[in-house]
């Protein structure tokens, strides 16, 4: 004898499916929502969605949530996400990397990981990194020599950033 079903059943399927779609957002669109919610001060919420983000592999979401475990001391855990981030190529996880090893947080200190690490994000044009490496070479930082060259080098491209972002944000008002 089949199991018949009748229409309350296959409403509650319906239903059913519409939510799991929503539930299953878009990591981008969870990490945009996520700032959202963090700008607003729901950090509980923030959080989740990052972490949600992060676990379908998205790069932005790992680093940012890796932001947010440094912050709260969880270090390990920050550094586990960084990773995944910055192994994908991702310029603010490999920062965050960076830093983790510059501080000896959540990893052995290691100043060698640690540059290699910020000079990956400020080759792509990440101004904390590129802002940091002037800094370590202008003061002989992170296990560097004092450079002057090296400093002046990565402080014109931190101008040249900065610049760039102030040029956009006049021009989009502009429009």
């Amino acid at each position: 004898m089949g199991i018949r079903y009748g229409q309350p059943f296959w409403v509650g399927v319906g239903a059913f499916s519409l939510l799991s779609s929503v539930a299953l957002a878009d990591p981008a669109q969870d990490t945009a929502h996520a700032e959202e919610a963090f700008l607003v001060g729901d950090l509980a919420k923030a959080m989740a969605l990052w972490r949600q983000a992060a676990e379908q592999n998205y790069p932005a979401a790992q680093a940012r949530l890796g932001d947010m475990l440094d912050v709260a001391e969880q270090d390990e855990e920050a550094v586990r996400w960084f990773r995944k981030a910055a192994d994908q190529g991702h310029a603010a996880g490999e920062f965050g990397l960076g830093r983790m090893y510059a501080a000896g947080e959540g990893v052995k200190k290691d100043t060698q990981k640690a540059v290699y690490w910020i000079r990956r994000a400020a080759e792509k044009d990440y101004l904390l990194a590129v802002e940091m490496l002037a800094q370590a070479y202008r003061i002989g930082d992170l296990g560097l020599s004092i450079d002057v060259q090296q400093s002046q080098f990565w402080e014109t491209k931190g101008r040249t950033l900065k610049n760039g972002v102030i040029n956009n944000k006049i021009i989009k008002k502009t429009e």
